[in-house]
């Protein structure tokens, strides 16, 4: 055997292992761009969820912002105000009203505020220097539960409630009347 037909065969050995490596390299590289498109993908399902709950957050307030107004004092236990046209949420007056900047302008929006037990409690346990007017004054208890449901494919969504004492005076024994 000479030298030359045996170094022709390890030229051809190169070129295997060459191939190989390139192969490996190549399925490495296709791993590495798949976890990077999902890790892109998460990301912006989180950047969607945190800007349904900062919506959501917004409506809370703009129906806090409407004052006592908004609340059903009048009502009795499981009284339930909601949004004219929402239709999700079984409710007994659709009335609530929202600033326009609070609306969304795409995407499901359902507000519903309820009154819950007890009908009139005591006010919180206060400092003694701050008691002495508390007797005077019982509270309303209420619920504020907003559920948006933003537009889109990769839209995101949040539901939150949010409870609410509305102090009333004394002589509301009934849950009756205007505060």
């Amino acid at each position: 055997m000479t030298w030359y037909s045996v170094a022709a065969g390890q030229r051809g050995m190169v070129l295997v292992v060459s191939l190989l490596v390139l192969l490996v390299l190549g399925l490495i590289a296709t791993t590495v761009a798949r976890t990077n498109l999902l890790q892109l993908h998460m990301a912006g399902n989180g950047e969607a969820r945190i800007a349904a709950l900062q919506q959501s957050l917004a409506v809370v307030d703009a129906v806090l912002a409407g004052g006592v107004s908004a609340l059903p004092i009048s009502g009795g236990l499981g009284y339930r105000t909601c949004l004219p046209g929402a239709p999700n949420v079984a409710c007994n007056e659709r009335d609530i009203v929202l600033a326009p900047a609070a609306l969304p302008a795409t995407g499901q929006l359902d507000v519903a505020v309820t009154r819950v037990a007890p009908l009139l409690g005591n006010m919180p346990v206060m400092s003694e220097e701050g008691a002495s007017s508390a007797v005077h004054f019982r509270v309303a208890k209420f619920e504020i539960a907003v559920a948006y449901l933003a537009a889109g494919q990769d839209a995101g969504r949040a539901a939150l409630v949010q409870g609410l004492l509305v102090r009333l005076p004394h002589s509301h024994q009934s849950g009756g009347g205007t505060p």
